[in-house]
């Protein structure tokens, strides 16, 4: 039998980081082959391999008011810190020549990891569930606070007190508000998938 012919390195430039706080993300090309993932970060570099990746997270992170909605996804190793790759910019902002290489990274990625290696990886999507709960109950407190005042701002222009075009603009506020809170909930909510379908309503 003759062996199995490997394939050839590919290669992404992408803003990356280690989970620790930064204020710019580090440009860095990733090299994905057929052993693991190669990069540079903080002048450290070297070979992590998929018989060592433990966990791999697709989330959704909001990336400001252009674009709402970026992505990342996290590699967790059985040793060192992990690796999230962001198809952000690395101030964090919208770059939509990024998200294509994004993407691709993302689908390679999981076309590498040998089926030995990903028949034990956890994938997950979303943010941990502990994280998830305190957005639920923020969301909850938000209703009975501003679903409070938008009562209040209701029957002030029902009497008369406040005119209607001014109740118009706080209302338009609360609920746009509500809304973008709820979305990002339903965005962030837990989960788990399969290397062979994969979350792309989590894409940037």
């Amino acid at each position: 039998m003759e062996p199995v012919a490997q394939k050839a390195d590919a290669h992404f430039d992408l803003a990356i980081s280690d989970g620790g706080l930064r204020l710019k993300l580090a440009e860095a090309r990733l090299t994905l082959s057929d052993e693991g993932i190669s990069y540079t970060l903080d002048g450290r570099s070297g070979l992590r391999t998929f018989s060592n990746l433990r966990s791999v997270r697709m989330q959704a992170v909001h990336g400001g008011k252009r674009s709402p909605w970026e992505a990342l996804i996290e590699l967790s190793f059985g040793a060192g810190m992990p690796l999230l790759v962001h198809s952000s910019s690395p101030w964090g902002g919208n770059d939509p020549a990024r998200d294509p290489v994004f993407i691709a990274f993302v689908e390679e990625l999981h076309r590498r990891i040998p089926a030995v290696d990903a028949a034990r990886i956890r994938f997950l999507r979303g943010i941990p569930e502990g994280r998830h709960m305190v957005m639920k109950f923020a969301f909850v407190v938000f209703l009975i606070v501003f679903g409070g005042a938008g009562a209040l701002i209701l029957f002030k222009t029902a009497d008369g007190t406040i005119p209607v075009l001014a109740m118009l603009g706080p209302m338009a506020g609360l609920v746009a508000f509500g809304a973008w809170m709820y979305h990002s909930i339903e965005k962030s909510r837990p989960g788990v998938y399969t290397p062979d379908a994969l979350p792309r309503d989590l894409f940037p």
